[in-house]
């Protein structure tokens, strides 16, 4: 379903191992990596919170209103929040439940402190509209893995993702459960990756 993108050093949470999809439409840009750092040393995760402060959503260019001109789209509070709270859960478990990788709540010489913002976001409807669509929409974000105690950074990638791949009547239920797929791969591809260092899988 997924093929190899890249493999240096920790690219291992969307490039050094499988993250495009078969449809191919994810596009990942590897802005920053950090030669020669030993990551079998790091057994913790510190899950910062989901980046959504300035998020722009962005509506699809046939979401016009009565007067022709784009509806004005936004994040509710309530929206925000629950996305934070899908994408914690989801973190936690991959990495804790299923990777046995304990989730750190402050720096450590052995934890690597994960930060992504959500640039962008464009819904292919919004749920009350009752239409059949292709996922759910888009998102461009942009990831960080960082040393937590030095705040170096070693890995930094941005890129554009579908939320979802499948034809289906868009519903808040079906949106969830898109979203909610794309954050669990985001930490199973941690999971997997750190597992490849420990192993020295990782080619």
């Amino acid at each position: 379903m997924y093929r190899i993108l890249l493999s240096v050093a920790l690219i291992m949470t969307i490039a050094a191992l499988p993250f495009h999809s078969a449809t191919a439409e994810t596009d990942i840009n590897i802005t920053a990596v950090q030669a020669d750092v030993d990551f079998t040393k790091y057994n913790k995760f510190m899950v910062r919170p989901l980046d959504i402060d300035e998020t722009v959503l962005i509506p699809p260019p046939w979401a016009e209103g009565s007067d022709g001109k784009p509806r004005p789209w936004d994040i509710s509070k309530k929206n925000a929040s629950f996305l934070q709270q899908q994408y914690y859960a989801a973190m936690q478990k991959q990495l804790e439940e299923i990777g046995g990788y304990a989730l750190a709540d402050s720096a450590g010489d052995d934890v690597l402190a994960v930060e992504i913002e959500i640039i962008s976001l464009t819904p292919w409807a919004k749920t009350d509209d009752k239409v059949i669509t292709k996922g759910s929409g888009e998102m461009t974000f942009r990831a960080e893995i960082r040393d937590s105690m030095t705040r170096e950074l070693l890995v930094m990638y941005e890129g554009e993702t579908p939320v979802g791949d499948d034809y289906q009547e868009h519903t808040e239920f079906s949106v969830d459960q898109n979203v909610n797929a794309l954050f669990n791969q985001w930490g199973e591809f941690l999971r997997q990756g750190l597992n490849a260092q420990k192993s020295g899988l990782a080619d």
